[in-house]
């Protein structure tokens, strides 16, 4: 039987990537029906979060208990040192709370392997919260939030309401705010079953209520970073190399008398200097560069490669680490040579230029042989790179 593979693709299907990028992200909301109630069980199930609550030794905030209409504070089911405690998890879980399990893809593989392909795909932080709502409760009153999210109905049924749209797109600092937002009028209405996904982009006010069954569901988080993110990080690099970034503002200007037009000259001279220093391609391989080294490897059954490496043979069948991120690079060494650079999972590996065409089907290839290997490394060399990328985490032997 052929495993499903937990990718983005599969999570939205049959809504296409680019119909999704083009018609609703940052847009409007997607709701996506199916009539197929297993479709996101690989992912998580209700025993996976009894087990998770019962025998894991979890703690606050990793399980938060809510409900919409009550006071529930983490004295009421923690201990002090933060623990949870898992009995009365339970007994609030019975007597209408929900119980949210965030990042639990940190603990559960499967999940693991969706986030880090969804990752792959929107190049940002992927995290999850897990909700397993009492029949008839509801955890949150009507919100948004301040990151997009996609919603994986799992088991049970939830009664999901569309309202305004009051903050486009708000940034981390832009929560919301009950006192301050209003809520809007109700724009749509839905019942997601298990299999079903809604995709709610950030700043769209929402809320959600178990029908008369007991719902889990998976809200997966896109952690993006914005334009705004991009632009901090350039005037913080150009202050870096342009000492007039740096010099105070002028002395009194909090003052009600003084007269604030007078800093126009100065702040339109620095956004022509920031605009004719800063390198958008610089900023890129920097935010890129934090990405690629803050995603820990992911290689579930490493150990056992690492014992089969002495029986790879040129005619072994291999492949890229699934979903794997990296940025691979041509550069000269200090020596004046030659290289390529991988970025890999916090790591950095050096190899000579003339590997490049192998190690670009090692790093993207699910499946081929040794010797099928491309370039002018013999079967012995290219036995030598297989073994090297195993060894970091980067391959798989499918023997």
């Amino acid at each position: 039987m052929q495993q499903t593979v937990l990718d983005f693709d599969w999570s939205i299907a049959p809504v296409t990537r680019q119909a999704f990028f083009s018609e609703s992200y940052e847009q409007k909301h997607l709701v996506i029906k199916r009539a197929k109630p297993d479709y996101y069980r690989a992912l998580v199930c209700v025993d996976d979060i009894d087990r998770a609550v019962t025998t894991m030794g979890l703690s606050v905030p990793e399980v938060q208990v809510v409900k919409a209409d009550a006071s529930i504070t983490p004295a009421d089911y923690a201990y002090e040192s933060g623990f949870i405690d898992a009995v009365r998890v339970n007994q609030l879980f019975a007597d209408g709370a929900t119980i949210i399990m965030s990042n639990l893809q940190e603990r559960v593989p499967s999940l693991a392997r969706f986030c880090r392909a969804l990752e792959n795909v929107f190049s940002a932080r992927i995290q999850t919260n897990i909700y397993l709502t009492p029949a008839h409760s509801q955890g949150f009153r009507a919100h948004y939030d301040n990151h997009d999210v996609l919603v994986q109905q799992v088991e049970g049924t939830k009664e999901w309401r569309i309202y305004d749209h009051p903050v486009q797109l708000p940034l981390n600092t832009q929560a919301f705010d009950p006192h301050d937002v209003p809520i809007g009028e109700e724009t749509d209405r839905f019942v997601l079953e298990p299999g079903d996904m809604v995709y709610v982009p950030r700043g769209l006010t929402h809320d959600a209520i178990a029908t008369d069954q007991t719902s889990l569901h998976i809200t997966t988080g896109l952690m993006t970073r914005t334009w705004a993110d991009l632009m901090t990080e350039a005037v913080v690099a150009v202050a870096h190399r342009d000492p007039a970034f740096r010099a105070s503002l002028p002395a009194g200007h909090a003052r009600d008398d003084f007269d604030v037009t007078t800093m126009q000259t100065t702040f339109d001279d620095l956004l022509a200097r920031l605009k004719d220093e800063a390198s958008v391609a610089d900023l890129v391989e920097d935010v890129r560069s934090e990405f690629i080294a803050n995603r820990v490897p992911r290689v579930p059954g490493q150990m056992r490669q690492l014992a089969r490496l002495a029986e790879l043979t040129p005619d072994s069948n291999v492949g890229a680490q699934p979903q794997l991120i990296y940025h691979l690079r041509q550069r000269t060494d200090p020596k004046g040579d030659e290289v390529i650079q991988i970025s890999c999972q916090g790591a950095e590996i050096i190899l000579p230029a003339h590997t490049k065409p192998a190690v670009e089907v090692c790093l993207k290839e699910p499946h081929f042989k040794v010797t099928d290997l491309p370039g002018d490394l013999d079967d012995a060399g290219k036995l030598v790179l297989v073994k090297r990328l195993v060894r970091e985490g980067m391959m798989v032997s499918h023997a």
